[in-house]
């Protein structure tokens, strides 16, 4: 029965409000106020002084190489501390949610639902699960747009990523400022991401020569998830976007160091 209510539009957009404010509130409030704010201060005040404590053995910590690994900027400090103390938890925080929209069976139902408003963007609702998956990672959600039945939907969907939808590293600094501020505008940033969404694609729908393909998707069961799925799948790809970001990262503040040391 909940599941006919997720397909129409008179009861699945409140049951989809809904689950965005469920969403809002666990990684916007929670995970961004609280959680992000104890591991920020524990990687600040204990993991910090621990390294640099120990490269001071072998090295002077005013040296260049102290600078560079320990420093303001240091590689092994400032790092470390924004992709663990930072981003982990709320990465963490959102593929565990997305991975609970899946294995409910919510995901294919949200499509559904969507799948009319995405045609006035020359998108079927399957877009919706590339579009809800470049919030955490786009390189991951570009990837996923293979799943769209034409070029020219993956060339929309991959536009309207690029354009219009943060990835983690930059929502994790939005939530964070957004969630100091309250409700209000965190809700007002939304609806300005939106509009430009619904602007570009309809724009994108108009010039782009072709039509919209029919939705043909499978609707599993809704049922309860299973907690070794969502472990697995949510601990997968924190992993994957570690592995993906730390390089870049560590790139970054290593030309900052440099940057300050000369």
């Amino acid at each position: 029965r909940v599941g006919r209510w997720m397909l129409k539009p008179a009861t699945g957009i409140p049951l989809l409000a809904l689950t965005l404010w469920v969403v809002y509130e666990l990684v916007g409030v929670f995970l961004a106020g609280f959680i992000v704010d104890s591991t920020g201060e524990f990687m600040t005040n204990y993991y910090e002084p621990a390294i640099r404590y120990l490269l001071a053995v072998f090295m002077r910590p005013d040296s260049v190489a102290g600078t560079l690994l320990a420093g303001q900027y240091g590689v092994l400090t400032l790092t470390v501390t924004y992709l663990i103390g930072l981003l982990l938890p709320l990465v963490l925080g959102i593929f565990l949610v997305l991975a609970v929209l899946e294995d409910t069976g919510y995901l294919p139902r949200i499509a559904t639902l969507v799948d009319r408003t995405l045609a006035g963007m020359g998108l079927n609702g399957q877009a919706i699960i590339p579009l809800i998956l470049g919030f955490g990672c786009v390189t991951m959600a570009f990837i996923s747009t293979r799943m769209l039945a034409t070029d020219r939907e993956r060339r929309i969907a991959i536009f309207l990523l690029a354009l219009c939808v943060p990835c983690f590293a930059q929502l994790a600094v939005i939530i964070a400022i957004m969630a100091g501020q309250g409700a209000a505008y965190m809700t007002l940033y939304i609806v300005l991401i939106f509009c430009l969404l619904v602007f570009t694609g309809a724009l994108l729908n108009s010039f782009l020569p072709g039509g919209v393909s029919p939705l043909l998707i499978e609707l599993p069961p809704l049922r309860l998830p299973k907690i070794r799925n969502i472990m697995v799948k949510a601990g997968r790809r924190s992993y994957d976007f570690i592995r993906e970001a730390f390089p870049i990262f560590a790139a970054g503040t290593l030309l900052l160091g440099i940057l300050d040391v000369t």
